[in-house]
């Protein structure tokens, strides 16, 4: 008895590989199904790559297209800032060849070419502060995001306000205008380069370039600004004359990475204003705010210096 147990033992492995056995049909059957299996996963990684490269190929496209972009703005802003360069130079050389004027006149007085010029700034011409730069509405922050309060003309931030001034001649509008960008580039805001640059007294046009400190706040232990840079032109004319803004740039310098920004790709509804359109966001929000402030303040001072 105890040899037969044995041997039943000893065959049970037998048996069991016996039963686990697959005849050719069902070898067949598995391998066509790993056939199968293989290809479909062999179909997903196709489609898998297929996709990240059509994605990839997408990305470069849109790099390539964005970097046309930028070298085609660059060389058309290179181009204008060169014309804008050409014309100074060539109207600071003019004004260099004429006659010194007078003690007390200034070059624009006693020209008569009918080209622009760099005036001479009168001695006694005003230099007080500006009014603050700090006006900033916190009670009514709707305001800063009404459609329209960032004005675009041809893709670029432009300011433009025409004042009525009944029976007054170009001449004497000319004259309160040049007092008053003049004024406005020697407040203690200013940077260097603050300027009234060029004039043109027979068309009674006016361009200042204007670089400025635009405070954000101020505390005993900090001040938070950014240098902000733009171009005002008065053009003046028989009871009337009109104040342009534009050009606007700055340069925010926090712990001495400097960011040069565009009022067109940081103030601007898109860039400034939350996706709901409800609230400014944080960092472009502030610099939107205070420069409609700051232009507030200019074209209400241009108004009441027309007076």
């Amino acid at each position: 008895m105890k040899k037969t147990l044995i041997f039943l033992f000893m065959c049970l492995p037998m048996m069991a590989m016996a039963q686990t056995t697959l005849t050719p049909e069902q070898k067949l059957e598995q391998a066509q199904r790993q056939l199968e299996e293989a290809k479909a996963a062999l179909e997903q990684a196709k489609a898998a790559k297929a996709k990240a490269e059509a994605e990839a190929k997408a990305r470069k496209e849109a790099e390539a297209k964005n970097i046309e972009k930028k070298i085609a703005e660059t060389k058309a802003e290179a181009e204008r800032l060169a014309r804008e360069a050409a014309a100074i130079s060539e109207a600071a050389s003019k004004s260099q060849a004429s006659p010194s004027p007078k003690a007390g006149d200034s070059a624009v007085e006693g020209s008569t070419s009918d080209a622009w010029v760099v005036p001479t700034t009168p001695a006694t011409a005003a230099a007080r502060a500006n009014k603050s730069v700090r006006t900033e509405n916190k009670d009514n922050k709707d305001f800063y995001l009404q459609k329209g309060i960032i004005p675009e003309v041809g893709g670029q931030v432009v300011w433009m306000e025409t004042v009525d001034a009944p029976g007054a001649t170009a001449d004497q509008l000319y004259d309160k205008a040049f007092a008053y960008l003049t004024e406005l580039t020697q407040g203690s805001n200013q940077l260097d380069g603050s300027k009234v640059a060029l004039v043109n007294k027979s068309e009674h046009s006016i361009v200042a370039t204007v670089h400025e400190k635009l405070v954000f706040s101020s505390s005993f232990l900090s001040l938070d600004f950014t240098q902000f840079n733009y171009v005002l032109q008065a053009t003046c004319r028989d009871g009337q004359a009109t104040l342009t803004m534009n050009r606007l740039t700055y340069n925010y310098d926090v712990q001495g990475n400097v960011s040069n920004l565009t009022a067109e790709q940081w103030i601007t509804d898109k860039y400034a204003v939350n996706k709901k359109q409800t609230r400014l966001l944080p960092v472009s929000g502030k610099f939107r705010r205070a420069t409609v402030d700051r232009k507030n303040s200019i074209f209400e001072g241009f108004v009441q210096a027309l007076k």
